[in-house]
């Protein structure tokens, strides 16, 4: 188990965050300069921070208050930069070796050589980074954190030079190694997507806060917030008020029955908006006739930008299935929203 529950003033805000991860696999969501890089790298040694407490498995790695920081090659902690920091001037065995550091030579030869073996990389174990594919070099650096036999594998954003063919066999491969591995795991990640399949928890970062952390579906179903709502990829956000018992929201035009909630925000993802036509009447929140303002045909589905008729509001995003496309043509132009797919939001 790690405890992070650490401050460290950055450029223009201070890092301020309490995480807490178990066995299985948290992401570390945020905005570009939320701070999630700087937790990993505190949590690493290689940034000190301010003031806090970070412990591992029992371990106590960082402590203000008790002058405690352990040097990185003290803490049993696997970390997979971006680029892989594979040594240039050593093999492919050589560098998966330098992980099991301690051990006799004999021994780390033989625990390089599984792990190639289970890394389908044996055949490149004579060769030199340059001479690897950016797959090869991932699997290499990988095979080498766990020659360590660390407490924790973290990786920040270990798909972000790989193209997307790539990515999909290696984020396969990742979630298997995940599997075995059977401890924490954090992951910094900006896709949605990706998280989503690999992980159990979320962490979402906003301005080095921890703001909302929970287990992925229910993150998911409720993020809370404006900005957890965004990354995770909610396309529709807008302000609302509370008046009495409605929810006002100007700019979709609607007001919908409060229901004793309160929210500063509303949003409804792309993909969840309905025809009016084929749902249960019981279930809309709203009802309004649209225009479509603007559609954009996409490989496998169509986007369209509607808002209500007659009207000069903001567009609503709306996504769906090429088939489901067809289908509305025939169909009676009117959009629901259904209760259960509106999010109330926070700032």
């Amino acid at each position: 188990m790690l405890e992070c529950k650490i401050t460290k003033k950055l450029g223009y805000f201070v890092l301020d965050v309490d995480i807490q991860a178990i066995d299985g696999v948290t992401a570390l969501m945020g905005a570009s300069g939320s701070g999630k890089s700087t937790v990993l790298r505190c949590i690493a040694g290689v940034s000190k921070p301010d003031a806090g407490r970070i412990v591992l498995g029992g371990a106590t790695l960082f402590d203000s208050e008790k002058s405690v920081n352990l040097p990185p090659q003290k803490r049993k902690v696997g970390f997979l930069f971006q680029d892989y920091a594979l040594f240039p001037n050593m093999t492919v065995l050589q560098n998966i070796m330098c992980g099991a550091n301690g051990a006799k030579k004999e021994k780390r030869k033989g625990i390089a050589e599984d792990l190639a073996e289970s890394f389908h990389i044996t055949v490149h174990l004579s060769k030199y980074p340059h001479q690897l594919s950016g797959g090869e070099k991932q699997r290499v650096a990988l095979a080498r954190i766990l020659a360590g036999m660390p407490d924790i594998l973290m990786l920040d954003e270990p798909f972000s030079a790989l193209d997307s063919h790539l990515r999909w066999e290696l984020e396969n491969e990742l979630a298997a190694v995940f599997a075995r591995f059977g401890k924490p795991v954090l992951y910094v990640s900006h896709n949605r997507d990706e998280v989503y399949r690999l992980c159990d928890n979320i962490v979402i970062l906003n301005g080095g806060q921890a703001e909302v952390s929970g287990e992925k579906w229910g993150l998911f179903k409720n993020p809370e917030t404006v900005e957890a709502a965004r990354l995770t990829g909610c396309k529709n956000i807008v302000p609302c008020t509370v008046n009495a018992d409605k929810i006002i929201v100007p700019e979709w035009g609607v007001a919908l029955d409060a229901n004793g909630e309160t929210a500063e925000f509303i949003g409804i993802r792309a993909n969840y908006i309905m025809s009016a036509c084929v749902v249960d009447k019981s279930e809309v929140a709203a009802a309004f006739e649209f225009e479509i303002v603007h559609e954009i045909e996409s490989t496998f589905t169509n986007i369209l930008y509607v808002r209500k008729k007659d009207t000069v509001l903001p567009p609503i995003r709306w996504e769906m299935p090429k088939k489901d496309r067809a289908a509305l043509r025939a169909l009676p132009q009117k959009l629901a929203l259904m209760r259960e797919n509106l999010l109330l939001l926070r700032r």
